[in-house]
């Protein structure tokens, strides 16, 4: 897959079970999804929802 212009990439460590909770979501959608992809889903997701401030959580923990 070729990486498309102005895109950064970056390393993110997760806890075991959210990887694995990861994995599945992505490998149980038909067809199967990439991890990549349904990372950059919810990130972006987090940033809509922060730049509509409809946030329901704190992210200072």
């Amino acid at each position: 897959m070729a990486k498309a212009a102005g895109q950064k990439r970056f390393t993110v460590s997760l806890d075991p079970r959210d990887y694995e909770a990861l994995r599945t979501l992505a490998e149980g959608h038909r067809p199967p999804l990439t991890l990549q992809y349904v990372v950059k889903v919810a990130v972006q997701d987090l940033l809509e929802r922060h730049a509509s401030k409809q946030l329901t959580f704190p992210l200072d923990r």
